[in-house]
């Protein structure tokens, strides 16, 4: 029996322990008699913002806590931001509370302390400036301010908003209009009054759990003085700061470009030069012009050896029904055994051209080479860069330092968004802002990658030459030059390096009464008069269609390679819209 006693008296106490914090719990609330706000709109666009809450308070508090969005977004989805600093935090005798400043998502926290907050009814004064609050439309300018907010846990007796523009808004051409009610309600449960340069606007029915007070005043243009295009950028930049990323990246590249990618100074200037430089092939001149070499080179590469007499190009007949297309075929006139003379880039070129290229008279047609002389191209490539390099024009291989480029940029665009996207949702940062700076960091390291390769002292200097050869070529048919080109094995000679550089139309053009009987190592179609533009003519056909066949590759294998901004006007307000807004609590 005692046992049970004792049992029962144990239970009934802790019973009573755990039952006293919920009853205490119960007996403790909190509401909001009285919100008054001032929003005072200064000639700048800057906006004071004055809020006088009267919490009253049943049980013991330690103060409350006022939440505020600062993060909207752009009909296009990028950040608009509001600037809010904090000015003073005062009970109604004037004295200053303590106030601690957080950031909660896309709310900016304000968490004050009240003394004696309990069983009684305090003031508190949080004044706060903001800049981006006013909208600026054809029209009229705009302040669309959610007053109060709609995420209070509590009922608000009494709402009030006072609106003070400068002088010259007075007239006809200040508006102002209310709502209120939960999100999105359109009800005006409220009397709007304007004296002069004033709005005054007061609820006609408490605002319950989740309701709150929206005021629209619009004004004319020229009361308010609009920021210009290049305040309008600095706060778009600051709202969407993850785009300042992308501009350290562009800094960080451009000063890495300056310091290993840039060209050291040839300290000479572009002078005009009669022949090519160092002795260089038409497709190492066009390689190192533009770091680059490409079908351009090559196809000069070969009508250079045709040129030297190491083969022919012969024209065939058109053939098709419909589209009419011309084949050629390729005729070797000496074997390896003679090559001595050549650099490897134009012997890979013969070798991948015929398969059997130690019998002189061995024939290829250019069709035979489709979908098979690609697997070439590397080796030619590779072949040009290392003589190059060996040259000592380069250091480094070109095409590998702009591949490690290109590879980095597509690196810094995965690593940024996948660093950048998690902080925008974190932060209620717009995620368009975070994804579009990733990827504009990586492609700014891409652009970049072209222009990295650097030629040596001796590379630029021999380019800076081959520009001054190329200046003779598109001059050559001017007065002043016309006695440089008299002879038709000048054309011949220099016609690939024209080709080249792209200047073989001008070339050509200078030979028209000098150029007269068709050349041996091209047998084309001249329709019986033989000119050099037409003979350039055929040229840029055959290099185009043999252009076109040596990157062929068979089918298999694939290549080579927000609603804040609209106007409370004209219905199209409702109660938690604008700016402002937010809630708070008590704790």
């Amino acid at each position: 029996m005692l046992r049970r006693w004792l049992f029962a008296f144990t239970l009934g106490i802790c019973l009573a322990v755990i039952s006293l914090p919920a009853r205490a719990q119960s007996a403790r609330s909190w509401r909001l008699p009285s919100f008054h706000t001032t929003l005072e709109v200064s000639p700048d666009g800057s906006l004071t913002v004055t809020e006088t809450l009267q919490p009253r308070f049943s049980g013991s508090f330690n103060g409350i806590f006022r939440t505020i969005p600062v993060d909207y977004r752009t009909p296009e989805g990028f950040n608009y931001k509001l600037f809010i600093d904090l000015v003073r935090v005062t009970d109604e005798n004037g004295k200053d509370l303590q106030c601690e400043i957080s950031r909660e998502g896309h709310y900016i926290k304000y968490k004050i302390w009240i003394p004696g907050a309990q069983d009684t009814t305090k003031t508190v004064l949080l004044t706060y400036r903001v800049e981006n609050a006013i909208r600026y439309f054809d029209e009229h300018d705009e302040l669309y301010w959610n007053a109060t907010g709609t995420e209070w846990p509590v009922p608000i007796d009494q709402a009030s908003v006072v609106i003070k523009l400068p002088a010259a808004a007075a007239g006809p051409g200040l508006r102002a209009t209310a709502y209120t009610g939960a999100y999105g309600s359109t009800a005006s449960d409220a009397d709007v009054k304007i004296t002069g340069a004033e709005a005054l606007i007061s609820t006609t029915r408490s605002l319950d759990y989740r309701e709150g007070l929206t005021v629209v005043v619009g004004w004319d243009k020229g009361v308010v003085a609009k920021p210009g295009a290049a305040a309008l950028t600095w706060r778009f930049l600051r709202a969407n700061w993850m785009f300042g990323v992308p501009i350290v990246v562009f800094i960080f590249m451009f000063w890495l470009w300056y310091k290993r990618g840039k060209d050291p100074s040839a300290s000479e200037p572009v002078m005009v030069l009669y022949e090519p430089p160092e002795k260089l092939t038409p497709g190492e001149v066009g390689t190192l012009v533009d770091n680059t070499p490409d079908m351009r080179d090559i196809t000069a590469t070969l009508v250079d050896l045709a040129v030297r007499g190491y083969l022919r190009i012969e024209e065939g007949e058109e053939k098709g029904l419909i589209w009419k297309t011309r084949d050629y075929t390729f005729r070797l006139l000496k074997p390896d055994s003679e090559w001595d003379e050549l650099k490897e880039h134009e012997r890979e070129l013969l070798r991948g051209m015929f398969t059997n290229p130690s019998h002189p008279g061995a024939t290829v047609y250019l069709l035979a080479l489709e979908n098979e002389f690609y697997r070439k191209l590397p080796e030619i490539r590779e072949a040009l860069f290392k003589q190059l390099i060996s040259g000592r024009y380069y250091t480094h291989n070109p095409q590998k330092v702009r591949n490690l480029y290109l590879g980095l940029g597509v690196a810094v665009a995965v690593v940024a968004v996948a660093l950048l996207a998690p902080w925008a949702a974190h932060s209620g940062t717009s995620m368009l802002t975070a994804i579009l700076s990733g990827i504009s960091s990586g492609l700014i390291v891409i652009i970049f990658a072209f222009v990295m390769p650097a030629r040596t002292i001796l590379g630029a200097r021999v380019r800076s030459q081959i520009l001054g050869f190329e200046e003779f070529m598109n001059r050559a048919e001017k007065d002043h030059f016309a006695r440089l080109v008299n002879s038709p094995e000048m054309f011949d000679k220099y016609l690939p390096y024209a080709m080249a550089l792209g200047v073989e139309g001008k070339w050509a053009r200078a030979f028209e009464n000098i150029y007269k009987q068709p050349p041996d190592w091209y047998r084309g179609y001249y329709d019986g008069t033989f000119r050099p533009s037409l003979l350039m003519h055929n040229l840029n056909a055959m290099s185009s269609r043999t252009a076109s066949t040596f990157v062929s590759t068979p089918r298999s294998e694939g290549s080579g390679f927000g609603s804040s901004g609209s106007s409370g006007f004209g219905g199209g307000g409702f109660s938690g819209g604008g700016f402002g807004g937010g809630g708070g609590g008590a704790f």
